[in-house]
């Protein structure tokens, strides 16, 4: 049976908690999931393709050319319209759609997007890593030490377009929350994404590091795949990272995860208003990651390094 699903790591994700319920549900004697994207193809858009092929209950993956939403696909609150969760058709086949990110987006909690499906809240334990991952992320630990993770996102997100357009958070505050953590924590700071996240390193991080006085911290950006890189997420104290697929996944893994989201009213795109409720931040998290105090959901502008840094510390990670 065939399920259409949203393109990044994060957005399908959130689709595969619910995803083994609907196949039971709907009499599916296989499961193969397909991830949106609009042509061309490139590496961004088929990031979540390998990810989703490590759940076992997922019997294939492929990328499909489809639009689940487009710029004027925006309601009057500022939302996105995505097309309806159920079924629909493409080329003369059939799909059953699970849009979870357009209730996330206006503050539903994941449990209650589509409540007919039971949600399993252990789906990203499943994620079947390989030895020689599980080895590599045991060896860099041994070798690295104690160390946190840092996602800070791609450039065009962080300057143009995003959740930290304009840089509302920008790399001084990096620079800040990594001292804080150094001078109270004594930790490595460990930084990872795709070869396509480098450029915000490049232009913005590493010059401001190479400024500071703090211990210099370890840029693992475009150097990992995927399993590699949230096997060292797993080991990590904690991720404090753009809003993204680490940050999602990591909190997932259970990792003590802070995630920021852009505020309520201050669009995440310059040509039109496209702005989610903030309590997207925490809507998708797992009920016992909120209650142990292993969630910390950040606003962009709002939350400055030392807020975060009292967080850790009075949170216990």
């Amino acid at each position: 049976m065939n399920f259409l699903l949203p393109q990044g790591i994060g957005d399908s994700v959130w689709a595969l908690h619910k995803l083994r319920s609907a196949a039971k549900l709907l009499d599916a004697d296989s499961v193969a999931v397909h991830l949106n994207f609009c042509p061309p193809l490139n590496s961004v858009q088929s990031r979540a393709l390998d990810f989703v092929k490590r759940f076992p209950f997922v019997d294939s993956a492929s990328m499909l050319p489809i639009l689940i939403h487009g710029d004027k696909s925006i309601d009057d609150d500022g939302h996105y319209i995505y097309i309806p969760d159920g079924w629909t058709h493409y080329c003369g086949l059939e799909y059953y759609a699970m849009m979870p990110n357009g209730p996330l987006e206006r503050g539903t909690r994941l449990e209650d997007w589509l409540p007919q499906f039971d949600i399993d809240w252990t789906t990203a334990q499943q994620f079947r890593f390989e030895q020689d991952e599980l080895d590599y992320a045991a060896n860099f630990k041994r070798t690295v030490g104690e160390y946190c993770i840092f996602y800070l996102g791609p450039f065009r997100g962080n300057m143009f377009e995003g959740h930290n357009r304009g840089s509302l958070w920008g790399h001084d505050d990096w620079a800040g929350l990594g001292r804080l953590i150094q001078e109270n924590l004594n930790l490595k700071i460990v930084v990872v994404g795709a070869d396509y996240d480098i450029e915000y390193w490049n232009y913005m991080m590493a010059p401001t590091l190479a400024k500071s006085k703090q211990r210099p911290w370890m840029n693992l950006i475009g150097e990992l795949p995927i399993a590699n890189t949230f096997a060292i997420c797993k080991g990590s104290r904690f991720v404090i990272s753009y809003q993204s697929g680490i940050g999602i996944f990591s909190s997932y893994l259970q990792v003590p995860t802070g995630i920021f989201w852009r505020p309520k009213g201050n669009s995440i795109s310059p040509d039109v208003y496209l702005s989610f409720e903030e309590s997207m931040a925490s809507a998708w998290t797992r009920p016992d990651m909120l209650t142990e105090g292993k969630h910390l959901p950040l606003i962009y502008g709002r939350h400055d390094p030392e807020y975060i840094m009292n967080e850790i510390l009075t949170r216990g990670w």
